[in-house]
C-alpha cells in the first residue's frame, strides 16, 4: 500500500456568504465523504481545511501576497490516503463534495522518506 495526497483545489469566490445552516450541510457532507473513506480502511489522515490568505516566497527573496498571486485557483485544504496504486486513491475522490462546486482533486503519491535523495 501507498500513500496519497488528495488536495482540494476551487477557484476563489469572493461573493460567497454561506448562511450558517449552508456551512453545516457542507461540513455533513465532508464528513460523510471522509468517513466512507475511513469505513474502507483508506483513511491516513483527514487533513485540515486551509485559510484563504497567505504570502509565496520566491527562489528570488521576492514576497507576494495571497497564495493564488499567480494562479486563478487555490488549494483549499488536503487529506491522505492509503491505496495500492493511484488508480485506487483517485477512485476514492469519488462523492468528492470539492467536486460538487466546481472544484478539482489533485492526487499525488506521498514519497517514502527512504526514496528522498540525501546530499
Amino acid at each position: 500500500m501507498k500513500d496519497f495526497m488528495m488536495l482540494f483545489r476551487s477557484e476563489p469566490n469572493p461573493n460567497f456568504e454561506p448562511t450558517p445552516d449552508e456551512i453545516e450541510a457542507e461540513i455533513k457532507l465532508w464528513m460523510d465523504w471522509i468517513g466512507g473513506i475511513g469505513a474502507q480502511g483508506k483513511l491516513k489522515n483527514a487533513g485540515e481545511a486551509l485559510g484563504f490568505e497567505g504570502k509565496t516566497v520566491h527562489a528570488d527573496g521576492s514576497i507576494t501576497d495571497g497564495p493564488f498571486a499567480e494562479t486563478k485557483e487555490i488549494v483549499g485544504g488536503f487529506t491522505l490516503v492509503t491505496a495500492k496504486d493511484l488508480e485506487e486513491a483517485v477512485a476514492l475522490t469519488k462523492g468528492c463534495p470539492a467536486l460538487d462546486n466546481g472544484g478539482k482533486v489533485e492526487v499525488r503519491e506521498v514519497m517514502p522518506t527512504g526514496d528522498i535523495p540525501s546530499d
